[in-house]
């Protein structure tokens, strides 16, 4: 009975924030945020241990916040309207993910893992570009299915090398693509915070995780080259049709991309906004073209109650955080330190330097990156009138998901750590270089845009 409400609750909150997307009404807007406390409220039972612990710390900072400056009541709905976007976005995420299984799009790249290889260097390189292409459509899916192979085409090795592979392999091809990915909750958080348009940050964003895979290749040939890789069986043939659902998966892509893009300019929407828009009718249309239509169908029914457990606990952080957020503006309660840190706006490399080293040390101290990123808006604020908002944003997006390949407590490094049967800061060693040249990296990019 509680999922089918949650079902219910999820999808009007998200249905609505769509129709106020076309149509701006406060009434919509106050109908929206009380659909938000209900949603909240049916999300605190069953949700993750971490999320729960979360929430009530945000909660009860803003219920003290709240009262202590006697803010009304009347506007309260409105507090849980802010991180609506972002839950619209990870609502209508898997259709994607959905759409990329039932049209049996991995097994194409498996073949690619499959091809003869004669060192680790070059089995690296597959691993490392499959689990980037697979990471960019399927997200966390793909690291259970990439490490099951890499498993099964490492044994007899030791597990040391075998786990300093898959971690190297996996995790900082994961962290590249998901800087640029259009459908980065993290992305979409950061631009919501300093008013980028993500089409101006695209070009930036690519070259970045170009520059990175290439690096990690490069580290990769010196560290893996000498360790030769016998075939135990003679590798499959890689057929045209393969390669004709590689380059279709490329199609779906830039499509998608396009598709958001027409629709951001043409309608004047958000560029977020667009591509959640666009994400149930287009992956459904595609589904109609390769005659996958009833098998995604009956997917997607079939896996949504698992999306809702997901969703419950995204549902339970971001309202509450947007909550906060809300509230600590509202009460200006920062204005007392801006004067203090005045100085980091005539000395830019120092901002740029305190998001990236804070971006990691709290990821690696447990702090959840969405609560890093929003202490970070908060603290940048002051900053966006005199810094090029763009610096900014590319530095809290490549600081933030450098995590993805290091952070100790993030999921990728927790999810790792649980396979392997071992301390996740073992993980966050192996990868700790690649995240601060990562990071190193982003903030030379954006000094250079200042």
């Amino acid at each position: 009975m509680m999922q089918e409400l949650r079902f219910i609750t999820y999808s009007s909150y998200v249905s609505l924030y769509i129709v106020h997307v076309f149509i701006s009404s406060e009434f919509l807007s106050y109908l929206l945020g009380c659909i938000g406390m209900i949603a909240l409220l049916f999300s605190v039972a069953g949700a993750n241990r971490t999320y729960q612990i979360l929430a009530v710390f945000f909660f009860t900072v803003s219920a003290g916040l709240f009262f202590a400056y006697e803010l009304p009541w009347r506007e309260v709905p409105v507090y849980f309207t802010s991180m609506a976007l972002l839950l619209s976005l990870l609502y209508m995420i898997p259709f994607i993910n959905h759409f990329m299984i039932v049209g049996r799009f991995e097994r194409s790249l498996y073949r690619l893992l499959q091809a003869k290889t004669t060192n680790l260097a070059q089995f690296y390189r597959r691993t490392s570009l499959t689990h980037y292409v697979l990471g960019l459509f399927i997200f966390l899916s793909a690291i259970p299915l990439v490490y099951r192979f890499v498993q099964q085409r490492l044994t007899g090795f030791s597990d040391k090398t075998f786990h300093r592979f898959a971690v190297q392999s996996m995790l900082r091809s994961f962290a590249s693509v998901n800087v640029w990915s259009p459908i980065e909750v993290y992305i979409a958080l950061v631009i919501g915070i300093t008013s980028v348009s993500y089409l101006h940050l695209l070009p930036w964003l690519l070259g970045f995780s170009g520059a990175m895979l290439m690096l990690d290749w490069l580290l990769a040939s010196f560290t893996y080259k000498h360790i030769s890789l016998k075939e135990k069986q003679p590798a499959p043939m890689f057929t045209k049709k393969e390669i004709r659902k590689l380059v279709l998966m490329g199609v779906f892509l830039v499509l998608f991309i396009g598709t958001a893009a027409s629709l951001h300019l043409w309608l004047g929407l958000d560029f977020f906004e667009a591509v959640i828009i666009s994400v149930l009718p287009y992956t459904t249309l595609w589904a109609l073209l390769i005659k996958r239509h009833k098998v995604f169908f009956r997917y997607n029914v079939l896996t949504w109650p698992q999306q809702m457990k997901t969703m419950q606990n995204f549902m339970l952080l971001f309202l509450v955080l947007g909550l906060f957020n809300d509230i600590v503006k509202k009460t200006n309660i920062f204005a007392k330190f801006q004067e203090p840190l005045a100085f980091i706006g005539e000395t830019p490399l120092l901002l740029l330097l305190v998001l990236q080293v804070s971006a990691l040390g709290l990821a690696c101290a447990g702090v959840h990156p969405l609560v890093t990123i929003s202490m970070q808006g908060l603290f940048v604020e002051p900053f966006l009138q005199e810094i090029n908002p763009m610096s900014i944003a590319i530095v809290m997006i490549t600081g933030t998901l450098a995590n993805d390949a290091a952070g100790t407590f993030n999921v990728p490094i927790t999810m790792m750590s649980q396979y392997m049967k071992r301390n996740p800061y073992q993980l966050t060693f192996w990868n700790l270089p690649f995240a601060l040249i990562f990071g190193g990296t982003g903030v030379m990019l954006g000094y250079f845009l200042l």
